[in-house]
């Protein structure tokens, strides 16, 4: 398999689409080769069932036209720090060789999102020595293989960036693979005008399908879009979606640096 250039890990099918799909599709605009790791199939989600989960993950992957979508099948509320785990792991980023990874921050709303971030951070350090030994699926030895660069993409908690990436160019492909996952922002009809509330009346019986949650409250989309406007301003585009790293990122050309047209 051909080199992957940016690969970024999830906890969940569409936690990508929510944060970073913006940056995942202009690298791939750009001529790199992307992908994303899934590590479960997002089963516990109060809207949808895994068939349609599925469905809406291979639009958004259309979408973002990704070079390769991998998923490890970990439980979903259970992404546990095993060994069984840190292999899968280790494995898909010795398979992938990625240059730049996304991961979650360590800092979350999901407790599966923090947990992630830490695996990922294991892997992608353990998958750099060569006395851990993993086979590909054809059973032949994989060379170790360490990114050279690991970032962290923001959900809900805020933190202050390393770097924001201007994704103005693409936005309304990032917000359509967003959207590919219909079940998890259709409305409630039973949904209040008051953001993330229920009418006093509604049953305790409703169907999973019809539950306010986090995703369908009223103003959801519209705060997507209100902070990926924020942190384009910062950085003097219309959009950009913001990145973190333990390591500080460089820059071979200054100028590259310069996003701004007002000073």
């Amino acid at each position: 398999m051909e080199p992957i250039d940016l690969l970024a890990i999830a906890a969940h099918p569409d936690d990508v689409e929510l944060s970073c799909a913006g940056t995942m599709i202009s690298a791939k605009k750009s001529g790199k080769r992307t992908a994303i790791v899934d590590l479960t199939r997002g089963e516990l989600s109060t809207r949808g069932t895994l068939e349609s989960r599925a469905r809406e993950t291979d639009e958004a992957t259309r979408i973002m036209q990704l070079d390769e979508r991998f998923n490890l099948g970990m439980p979903d509320g259970n992404i546990e720090l095993s060994q069984e785990n840190l292999r899968l792991l280790i494995e898909a980023i010795r398979t992938l060789r990625p240059q730049i990874m996304l991961t979650p921050h360590k800092h979350e709303r999901h407790p599966d999102h923090e947990a992630a971030c830490e695996l990922a951070h294991r892997a992608a350090f353990y998958a750099g020595l060569a006395k851990i030994e993993t086979m590909d699926e054809l059973g032949n030895p994989q060379q170790p293989h360490r990114p050279l660069l690991v970032m962290h993409y923001m959900q809900t908690f805020v933190f202050e960036p390393s770097v924001i990436v201007d994704v103005t160019e693409v936005f309304p492909e990032r917000m359509a693979a967003m959207m590919a996952y219909a079940s998890q922002f259709a409305r409630s009809k039973f949904s209040s005008a008051r953001v993330g509330t229920e009418h006093e009346n509604a049953s305790d019986t409703l169907q999973a399908s019809e539950r306010e949650t986090f995703l369908s409250q009223k103003g959801f989309n519209e705060w997507i879009e209100a902070r990926a406007r924020s942190y384009g301003m910062i950085i003097g585009a219309e959009f950009g979606e913001p990145f973190w790293a333990e390591q500080t990122p460089g820059t071979r050309d200054i100028f590259s640096l310069v996003t701004k047209h007002v000073a």
